[in-house]
């Protein structure tokens, strides 16, 4: 909560729109940093703090952080998809074993009574 408050600090002590926006966009540099480089914790805290601000600032502030905000998002998404293969290498989803060919005994059913339908009515 203090990284999100002090984000919103040092954008909004800037005088002007643009000039806020030029601060938000370079501290979106700083925080892209630490989301790639940080140990998961850290990146995930600058990367969530980072995210609520820009939120905050682009409905309450009027601030255009759209840009921003879907890049820290994809480095975020990145960054727990790294985190779930990590977790899946020590514990692999188990295969599904299949069931006995229903699945594909289904579809051939299915495809056979579509076929005997078109049959009948190409018939005149």
């Amino acid at each position: 909560m203090d990284k999100y408050k002090r984000i919103l600090e040092q954008v909004r002590s800037k005088g002007n729109k643009k000039a806020q926006e030029k601060e938000a966009a370079a501290i979106v540099e700083v925080m892209c940093l630490s989301v790639d480089d940080s140990p998961h914790m850290i990146a995930m805290e600058d990367g969530a703090a980072m995210l609520a601000a820009l939120y905050t600032l682009c409905l309450d502030d009027g601030i255009n952080t759209i840009g921003a905000y879907l890049e820290i998002r994809g480095r975020l998404d990145n960054l727990l998809d790294d985190m779930y293969d990590k977790m899946r290498e020590i514990y692999p989803v188990p295969a599904q074993a299949a069931s006995e060919g229903k699945s594909e005994r289904d579809i051939a059913d299915a495809l056979e009574r579509l076929r005997a339908i078109s049959a009948k009515e190409d018939r005149p």
